[in-house]
């Protein structure tokens, strides 16, 4: 006990010394001696009024015990480290929910290079569950510093990779949990779902229609929370995730279309059909009869033609009504626009989707590479419905025919 005492008198010393040397020099340091001093003093004081401490992901953080303060609202700079290493793990999306949640007014968020964690002695102490071979920390990322702009106070924090712990950081550990409204957590942890299963569709993937599904259902759950600042963010990706699962309807529409070619005969073996029962009138009705089966097998397989078409159209038409509903909420964001034309063009509303590319190219011209060649192929297909119409096919066939050609 004794020791214990002398020890938190060094202490209590060594913190008095740096908070005379701060008064006089008024020199902001955010080295990481500077956050092991702060910490220093706050473990001083954590000792002797034995406060409590928390834990973030593998990282200790303690929260602050000065009394004069407590009922002050100070402001913070929060920096996301945006190394190679901590994008793998997610930093992008650390970064997106601290801008989400975080009260503008208060939090100024910035996205930097690199962070380097400081030791284990200062402000983030890394848990003993977190370390590797050698003794090393294996908390590495996503990583997260917390300065106060009034005290220099600094947190870190490492494995900062979930809404939920953002959402802790800002609320019980920078002191905002009355600014942050609740349902905003809510909505970005299911709208990061989404969004995760979105990232793990590919074309030769066997699993995308099950991560399209879950896609759609955590947007739901997004919107579900009422959080209105989301919702046209919510839209646009919802819309992009229905458009994923027509394009799935669209590869078994070919499918049956490829079945239903095998099954129809072509004109030249048509005609010799014919000319074989003419040939041989005893093996006409024979004959006949077989080209009945041929041809009833033929209707059900173009009634799960025409069934594959109406599900792909009204995967179509969810996303035509989120992304131009995304349009009226989000006007200046070129991606609404965007994923209105993608889904008008695939609705074949060619000249309603080239407005909405070109209002596109016009909000973000970077796009014009990428989006000039389809705007011009939506005109030639444009002309060919034109003449088509004109020459007396029907809707039915014209619509089905080109979901079959993409």
């Amino acid at each position: 006990m004794p020791n214990r005492r002398r020890c938190f008198e060094f202490h209590v010393a060594i913190a008095y010394l740096y908070s005379i040397l701060q008064k006089y020099t008024h020199v902001p340091n955010y080295s990481a001696e500077a956050f092991s001093m702060k910490y220093i003093r706050q473990r001083s004081l954590a000792l002797h009024s034995s406060a409590s401490k928390n834990v973030i992901g593998d990282h200790l953080i303690p929260t602050s015990t000065d009394d004069e303060n407590s009922n002050a609202v100070l402001k913070w700079d929060v920096y996301v480290s945006m190394s190679k290493q901590c994008q793998t793990l997610g930093s992008v999306a650390t970064l997106a929910a601290f801008k989400g949640l975080a009260p503008s007014d208060l939090v100024t968020v910035h996205a930097v290079e690199s962070i380097t964690m400081p030791p284990t002695s200062s402000m983030a102490l890394s848990n003993s569950k977190s370390t590797s071979r050698g003794g090393q920390s294996s908390s590495i990322g996503p990583r997260v510093r917390c300065i106060q702009t009034d005290t220099n106070l600094a947190i870190d924090v490492g494995s900062c990779d979930s809404v939920e712990k953002v959402f802790r950081v800002l609320s019980v550990h920078m002191g905002l949990e009355t600014y942050i409204d609740p349902s905003a957590c809510e909505c970005l942890k299911w709208n990061y779902k989404g969004n995760s299963h979105l990232d793990q569709i590919s074309n030769s993937s066997s699993e995308n229609e099950k991560h399209v599904n879950a896609a759609i259902r955590a947007y739901n759950k997004a919107l579900a929370t009422g959080y209105r600042p989301q919702e046209g963010v919510l839209l646009v990706m919802r819309a992009t995730a229905y458009l994923q699962r027509a394009f799935e309807h669209r590869k078994k529409l070919k499918e049956v279309v490829n079945s239903l070619l095998r099954k129809v005969p072509d004109p030249v073996s048509i005609q010799g059909f014919y000319e074989l029962a003419l040939q041989n009138p005893w093996a006409a009705p024979i004959m006949f009869e077989k080209m009945k089966e041929d041809t009833e097998a033929q209707d059900a397989i173009f009634m799960r033609l025409k069934f594959q078409s109406g599900l792909y159209e009204y995967a179509l038409l969810h996303a035509a009504q989120d992304s131009l509903r995304s349009t009226q909420l989000l006007p200046q964001y070129a991606k609404t626009w965007l994923r209105s034309g993608d889904s008008l063009a695939e609705l074949r509303k060619l000249r309603e989707s080239t407005y909405y590319y070109e209002k596109a190219l016009e909000l973000d011209p970077t796009l014009e590479e990428s989006l000039r060649p389809t705007i011009e192929r939506l005109k030639k297909s444009q002309e060919f419905l034109d003449r088509a119409r004109a020459n007396g096919w029907s809707e039915d066939t014209l619509r089905v025919s080109l979901d079959v050609a993409g």
